[in-house]
C-alpha cells in the first residue's frame, strides 16, 4: 500500500471539521538506526587495553572509560564510570592484571559518568582512614552540589531525554551512547575528594611520579594526568573520544567556552605524549597520531567558533548562523574524532552565540513577544483554522518534510494539548526524523518527545524514571557531602511569592552536631540566607545533620521529625507553619515536549 493511501484518511480527517477526532490510518514506522551511528557501537566493543607497560583503560562496560595506573606501591583509578554493578566488573577485570591495593582516585571532572560508581573500587571507610586518598580539581565537589541540589530537578528530566532513559527496547537495539555504549543509571557512590588543587599538582603517588593539569574544557573543572616516566597522558575529555566535541550539550549546561576548550587542547599538546588516554573511546599510540588527534580537535572547535564569531560581527544571527558555518570537508570528515555522534555544529554555533550576546537578536518585536499559546492561536486563525493547518502538516509529512510537519502541528497542539491528530502527526514525523539521526542527541530527544506525544509518558511513568535520575546527581552519598549551607540555599529558590508575599518572618535552623547555626529571613516573596542565628529570634528548629541529609533525599520530612522528636522546636507553631507554607518543594512530574 503507497504513503498516500495510507494517510488518505489522515488528510481527510484534517480537512474535514466533523473527522477532526478520527483516528489515523495505521501506519508501522519500523525503528531503525542510521548505518554509521550503527557502525559507531563498533568503536565501544568490550576490552581492556594495556597501555604502554603500567596503564590500562576500559572500554565499553560503561558511558565512560576507567583507567587503571600500576604504581610500584598500589593502584590509581582515574574516573570510576557512572554504575558501580557494571564498574564491579572493570575492578574483576583489573584484578587479573594486579592484586596491589587501590591508593589512590582521580576524578577527572564532576560528571555522574566520571564519579558515581567509586564504592566499586575503594569503600567510604578506606578514605576516612586515609588509606586511599581522592584527588581532583578544588571546584568539583561544588560543581556536584550545584548539579545535584539546584537545578537537579530538571536536570534530571532533560538528561533523561538526552540519554533516552525512557526507551522502548526496539529502539536502543545496537545503539550507541555516541561517546560510549548504552547502560541503566544507577544511584551514585559518591565519595568526596581529600586532595584537591587549582591550577597545577606535581606530586607522587604509590611511588609514582604524577603531574595533573587544570584543563577547563567540556567540563570547567577538567583536570589530566600526564606520567612523566612513559609519556602517557590521559586526557579526560578534553578529547572528547570519538565525536565531534559536544561544545554544547542539549540537556543543559552553564557556557563551555570555546576558546577556553582550545586553549586546553594546546596545553595538552605540548606534553608531546608518546600515548594517550581518552575517557571516552580507545587509546591513541604514537606521538605523532596524538598530536594529529589533538591537532585536528582543537581546529575543528576553533574554526566553528572562529566562523561563527565572523559571521555574528556581520549581523547574521543563529537562525542564519547555522546556514552558514559548516566544517570543511578535511575536518567533517575527520573520523571518528569529528563526525557528529555527539555533538554538533548547529548547536554549537547557538551556544557561542548565546555565550557571547545572550537570547536577544536585534529585533525589538522578541523584547515582548505574544504568549506561545496566544500567537498559535491567531496564526491557526490566520491560516484559515485548525483543520487546514493540519491538512497542510499532513501534506507535508507525506512529502517527506518532516520538520516543517512537526512546526504546523506544534500550533495546534499549543492550543489545544490533547489535539489528538495534532499529537499524531507530530510523533510520526519526529520518530521519522529520530530514525534518521546520526547523532545520538538528536534521535534521543526525537524519539522521548515522541513517546511523550504518543502518551507513553503518562505522570506516574514520567515521576518514577525522574526519581530514578535524581538519584544518579542526588543520591544518599553525595547528600552526605552538603552542607547545612548547601541545605538552606536550595530553600531560597523553592519561595512561593504568592504565599509569601504579605510575610516577614525569620527561623532559625540549630545543628548541634556540626556546631552550626543559620537563619533564613523571608521578607514578602524574597529570602535572604545568614549565618547564625539573631539574638532573641523566636522561631527556631534544631536537627543534627544526619536528619538534615534525610531531608535532602526525601526519606524524612520536616513534620515528621517533629512529632518524633527528630526536630526540636523554638516558638509558636503556627508561625512556623506559616513560614514553612512559604516555600515550594513539590516536584510533580512534567514533559518538555507538549506545552
Amino acid at each position: 500500500m503507497s504513503s498516500i493511501s495510507r494517510f488518505s484518511g489522515l488528510l481527510l480527517a484534517a480537512a474535514l471539521p466533523f473527522a477532526a477526532q478520527a483516528e489515523l490510518p495505521a501506519e508501522r514506522i519500523e525503528p531503525s538506526i542510521h548505518p554509521e551511528l550503527a557502525a559507531h557501537t563498533k568503536v565501544f566493543a568490550q576490552k581492556l587495553y594495556k597501555v604502554a607497560d603500567n596503564v590500562y583503560s576500559a572500554v565499553g562496560w560503561q558511558l565512560g572509560n576507567v583507567a587503571m595506573i600500576e604504581a610500584p606501591e598500589g593502584l590509581i583509578i582515574v574516573d570510576t564510570g557512572e554504575s558501580v554493578s557494571e564498574s564491579r566488573k572493570i575492578m574483576a577485570e583489573f584484578r587479573k592484571v594486579s592484586d596491589k591495593p587501590v591508593k589512590a582516585v582521580v576524578y577527572t571532572h564532576f560528571h555522574p559518568d566520571h564519579i558515581n560508581g567509586v564504592q566499586a573500587f575503594v569503600s567510604r571507610e578506606q578514605v576516612e582512614k586515609g588509606e586511599v586518598q581522592i584527588y581532583a580539581h578544588e571546584t568539583l565537589l561544588a560543581n556536584v552540589v550545584a548539579q545535584g541540589a539546584l537545578v537537579g530537578p530538571i536536570l534530571g528530566v532533560r538528561s533523561a531525554y538526552s540519554f533516552g532513559s525512557y526507551l522502548e527496547p526496539a529502539d536502543e537495539k545496537e545503539m550507541n551512547g555516541g561517546i560510549g555504549p548504552l547502560v541503566t543509571p544507577e544511584p551514585s557512590t559518591f565519595i568526596a575528594p581529600t586532595v584537591t588543587f587549582r591550577d597545577r599538582l606535581d606530586t607522587i603517588i604509590a611511588g609514582l611520579p604524577v603531574h595533573f593539569l587544570h584543563a577547563p574544557s567540556e567540563a570547567p573543572d577538567e583536570i589530566v594526568l600526564f606520567l612523566p616516566q612513559n609519556r602517557v597522558l590521559i586526557s579526560a575529555e578534553v578529547d572528547q573520544g570519538p565525536t565531534l566535541p559536544n561544545i554544547h550539550t542539549l540537556r543543559g549546561t552553564k557556557f563551555r567556552d570555546p576558546v577556553q576548550w582550545v586553549a586546553s587542547l594546546d596545553k595538552l599538546r605540548e606534553f608531546r605524549a608518546e600515548y594517550m588516554v581518552p575517557l571516552h573511546g580507545q587509546p591513541v599510540t604514537g606521538a605523532a597520531k596524538v598530536e594529529e588527534v589533538l591537532r585536528m580537535t582543537r581546529d575543528g572547535i576553533a574554526y566553528i567558533h572562529d566562523q561563527t564569531v565572523r559571521w555574528m560581527n556581520k549581523g547574521l544571527t543563529p537562525d542564519e548562523l547555522v546556514e552558514k558555518v559548516k566544517l570543511p570537508p578535511h575536518l567533517a570528515g575527520y573520523t571518528p574524532y569529528l563526525r557528529e555522534y555527539y555533538g554538533t555544529v548547529k548547536h554549537s554555533v547557538r551556544q557561542i552565540y548565546n555565550g557571547y550576546l545572550g537570547w536577544f537578536q536585534g529585533d525589538p518585536v522578541d523584547l515582548d513577544p505574544v504568549p506561545p499559546k496566544e500567537k498559535s492561536a491567531r496564526l491557526i486563525a490566520l491560516m484559515g483554522g485548525r483543520d487546514k493547518v493540519l491538512l497542510a502538516a499532513g501534506e507535508a509529512y507525506l512529502k517527506g518534510d518532516y520538520q516543517w510537519a512537526a512546526e504546523l502541528a506544534g500550533y495546534a497542539i499549543r492550543v489545544d494539548h490533547d489535539d489528538a491528530l495534532a499529537r499524531d502527526i507530530k510523533a510520526r514525523a519526529f520518530r521519522k526524523l529520530g530514525y534518521a539521526s546520526m547523532n545520538i542527541n538528536w534521535r534521543n530527544w526525537y524519539l522521548m518527545s515522541a513517546m511523550e506525544l504518543e502518551g507513553k509518558l503518562d505522570a506516574e511513568n514520567i515521576r518514577d524514571r525522574s526519581v530514578a535520575m535524581r538519584a544518579v546527581l542526588l543520591s544518599p552519598d553525595m547528600v552526605r557531602n552538603f552542607t547545612p549551607q548547601i541545605f538552606l540555599q536550595n530553600w531560597i529558590t523553592r519561595i512561593d511569592p504568592e504565599k509569601a508575599g504579605d510575610v516577614e518572618l525569620t527561623l532559625g535552623f540549630d545543628f548541634p552536631d556540626v556546631n552550626e547555626q543559620w537563619a533564613l529571613e523571608i521578607r514578602r516573596g524574597v529570602v535572604q540566607l545568614h549565618q547564625g542565628i539573631p539574638e532573641g529570634a523566636p522561631l527556631k528548629l534544631s536537627m543534627d545533620k544526619r536528619f538534615m541529609e534525610t531531608l535532602l533525599t526525601g526519606e524524612g520530612g520536616l513534620v515528621k521529625g517533629m512529632l518524633l522528636g527528630d526536630v526540636k522546636v523554638d516558638g509558636n507553631l503556627l508561625d512556623i507553619k506559616t513560614f514553612l507554607a512559604c516555600f515550594d518543594f513539590g516536584d510533580e512530574p512534567f514533559g518538555l515536549t507538549v506545552r
